[in-house]
């Protein structure tokens, strides 16, 4: 898990995302607000952190208890390293999430019911902010390009 890291979408695919987007076979987090979390199930995983680990204390049992003490100070070496990790853990998951910048899916991966009208998701990808904004610009020519287009039809 301490390999994170957002994937870039090579200048391909996110062509093919603009279009599927623009003829609505792709739905993104864009398109249904603060509903995010009951659109795309997945999502809901991320919030999920890891257990913090405790701190080793005495049992109650004197027997037991005598047999820890001497290793109590390798109980708490590990406790050290445990916590780090930890720590570590918890910062690699905060960095990914808060680089979040949006979630798509196909139209044909949603689930047979609906919430408030948006589809629902079991299965999801995830957008960088950055390639987000790649996306939106390229978004933005595309739709200019095809209302251009429809213009000549008229």
């Amino acid at each position: 898990m301490r390999n994170w890291e957002h994937n870039k979408l090579e200048e391909s695919e996110l062509k093919k995302l603009v279009r599927d987007v623009y003829d609505c076979k792709t739905f993104t987090s864009l398109q249904c607000g603060n509903m995010v979390i009951s659109v795309f199930m997945p999502i809901l995983f991320l919030g999920a952190q890891p257990t913090k680990p405790d701190f080793p204390i005495p049992t109650g049992n004197i027997r037991r208890d005598r047999k820890n003490k001497l290793n109590h100070f390798d109980n708490i070496k590990n406790w050290e390293k445990d916590l780090q990790d930890w720590k570590d853990e918890t910062d690699i998951r905060d960095a990914y999430k808060k680089d979040i910048g949006m979630v798509y899916e196909d139209h044909s991966k949603a689930g047979p019911t609906s919430i408030n009208g948006y589809p629902i998701f079991m299965s999801c990808k995830i957008l960088s902010k950055d390639d987000t904004n790649r996306f939106l610009e390229k978004y933005r020519k595309y739709e200019e390009m095809r209302e251009e287009f429809e213009k000549e039809f008229k």
